[in-house]
């Protein structure tokens, strides 16, 4: 009975300690499905850099209170948000869920937007992409901007729930052309009642945002803008960011079709835009469309470089994750050498800034791992681009690489 009872004992406090220790570390997940996957390299390298994140993640956890933001940055990998709506489903489970954060009417600027969000305008607006440096209008936090001259102009904006996490939101802040050439916006909910107005009569922190709390929580948004004075000619939208005043997590999802590390460093108010989401992680998923290129820029490394120094910069506190692009194909069926010229140019540059990086290309395979995403049919027809499946895939693969650094935090720092 002696040796029964001792081994109830024993295994009553295996069963303690394993649910005392996860309240605190955190199950990722499993890519067992897929063999191609290397689980042992799925992982944030130079991890001791996100510290200060981590801590931050915990507290949330332990319902200390606040808001936690990260921001991915990427191109049209990004802007569909299948990737990052992944990781934000995933996040805001564990932690709360404070909001949908960025977003962009993409289809008033007559581009893709995510299955989350539904645009719509009747009236004219000027629109230019990331990509279109030379175009006239400026570029600012969103990879898309919008212009109207109109003084009655109007888009609405519906968000619709993001899997199990409720989207609607009584926080609005706004990136805009904030000066006095400006139009004044009303913000209207989906019966025409006016909720909040914006315009260059209000004072903020930061250069071209304004931020509004509504007297209720709504899903949909009407932007209408108004002309109470002769001088105001223009309205100029780079994007809103939508929260719900609850501690949790908001993922800001920022993505341009065809952008380049060279076009963000381009973008006129970016960088100082950043600092308006208070930004507790970066992430930057570029370089794709520089490796579809062959041969690779020469300058590609520079114009690396330079982005995240601008980012850096302005937002000098907040640790920037890089990560590398996953093998893709070149004219739908060729070997691209150029995704191992990106991917090597990359971690250098991660070991040289002393940067954290997820190292997807290898994670995701290595070499020629494209045969086994298109096998899987985790790839689309044209060898670039992946499936739904793909990304969701790619998704809680970061996911489980935060999470692996995470875990590892809470075990050094509150064994």
């Amino acid at each position: 009975m002696k040796r029964k009872s001792r081994a109830l004992v024993i295994a009553l406090f295996v069963f303690l300690a394993k649910n005392l220790l996860a309240q605190d570390t955190l199950s990722a997940g499993a890519m067992d499905k897929y063999r191609f996957i290397l689980q042992e390299k799925n992982e944030i390298q130079n991890k001791d850099g996100l510290a200060a994140f981590f801590e931050k993640l915990y507290q949330l956890k332990k319902d200390a209170g606040g808001q936690i933001n990260i921001v991915h940055i990427g191109d049209s990998h990004i802007q569909a948000d299948f990737l990052t709506q992944a990781v934000r489903i995933l996040l805001q489970k564990e932690f709360g869920n404070a909001g949908r954060g960025f977003v962009f009417p993409g289809r008033v600027a007559r581009t893709n937007e995510p299955l989350t969000i539904r645009s719509s305008s009747p009236s004219v607006w000027e629109a230019k992409r990331i990509v279109f440096t030379n175009q006239p209008l400026p570029m600012g936090l969103g990879a898309s901007t919008i212009r109207t001259v109109q003084p009655s102009a109007k888009f609405t904006i519906r968000l619709k729930d993001d899997g199990e996490m409720n989207c609607k939101f009584n926080s609005v802040s706004v990136f805009y052309q904030k000066d006095q050439s400006s139009f004044n916006a009303a913000l209207k909910d989906s019966a025409g009642h006016s909720l909040a107005y914006i315009g260059s009569f209000t004072h903020e922190n930061f250069p071209n945002y304004s931020n509004v709390r509504l007297p209720y929580s709504v899903r949909q948004l009407e932007f209408q803008v108004e002309q109470p004075t002769a001088e105001q000619t223009q309205f100029t939208l780079f994007g809103l960011s939508f929260s719900n005043g609850n501690a949790g997590v908001l993922y800001h999802a920022i993505g341009g079709n065809g952008a380049k590390f060279k076009h963000y460093a381009a973008a006129q108010f970016f960088a100082e835009q950043l600092q308006a989401l208070h930004p507790d992680l970066i992430i930057v998923s570029l370089g794709t469309n520089e490796a579809i290129e062959n041969p690779v820029d020469q300058q590609f490394s520079v114009q690396a470089k330079e982005l995240i120094d601008k980012i850096q910069k302005e937002n000098s506190q907040c640790p920037i994750v890089i990560t590398t692009p996953a093998d893709f194909y070149r004219k739908r069926t060729r070997r691209n050498p150029g995704v191992e010229v990106v991917h090597r140019q990359l971690m250098s540059l991660s070991q040289q800034q002393n940067l954290p990086v997820w190292d997807l290309y290898e994670a995701a395979g290595g070499k020629h791992a494209a045969d086994e995403w298109r096998k899987n049919k985790l790839m689309q027809a044209d060898g670039v681009h992946f499936t739904a499946a793909g990304y969701n895939l790619q998704g809680n693969m970061l996911y489980q690489a935060l999470m692996k650094g995470y875990n590892d935090y809470v075990h050094l720092r509150y064994p």
